[in-house]
């Protein structure tokens, strides 16, 4: 496991606080995002308090993403920005932050990804990028290949009944 994220907090009991700054690889976080993949280093910064009995940590996680636009497919690369907060025993040995970085992660990945507000899709004919291309086929085709007509106007009737569900 790793331990960029593991503080000693000897310094927060006896100072009241500590500052905090520390940077790991991505590889730390394999399964924080259902999509896409983390780019980069993956840097923790904030500050430890000393309150009463605990010691509580608030702070930020920042770094880089990669995902795929959700129409078109582009890949993109974003920073991604996400609070973090803890508290933790002061005397209860050192505060390890990695589970709520990699928590914060996996709730600050988007739903939807696009690569511009009005993204244009792939053609449904020929799979090219609308955004990039201007292939000529029509729009809103339902996926059947057949430019210019929908898969309902191209559909043959169904020759044999269907059999009863009793």
């Amino acid at each position: 496991m790793s331990s960029e994220f593991r503080f000693p907090l000897t310094d927060a009991k006896e100072n009241g606080q500590m500052a905090v700054s520390a940077k790991t690889a991505p590889e730390t976080f394999p399964d924080a995002l259902s999509e896409g993949a983390l780019k980069g280093p993956v840097s923790l910064v904030g500050m430890i308090l000393a309150v009463d009995d605990e010691a509580s940590f608030t702070g930020t996680a920042a770094g880089r993403w990669t995902f795929e636009c959700t129409r078109c497919l582009k890949p993109l690369e974003l920073e991604w920005t996400a609070p973090i907060e803890a508290m933790v025993p002061i005397d209860g040995g050192p505060m390890d932050l990695t589970d709520e970085v990699r928590q914060s992660i996996a709730l600050a990945q988007p739903m939807k990804v696009l690569c511009l507000p009005d993204c244009k899709v792939l053609c449904a004919v020929c799979k090219k990028n609308r955004n990039e291309v201007d292939c000529g086929h029509p729009e809103g085709l339902a996926g059947d290949g057949v430019p210019g007509g929908g898969f309902t106007e191209t559909r043959k009737p169904r020759l044999t009944p269907r059999p009863h569900k009793g």
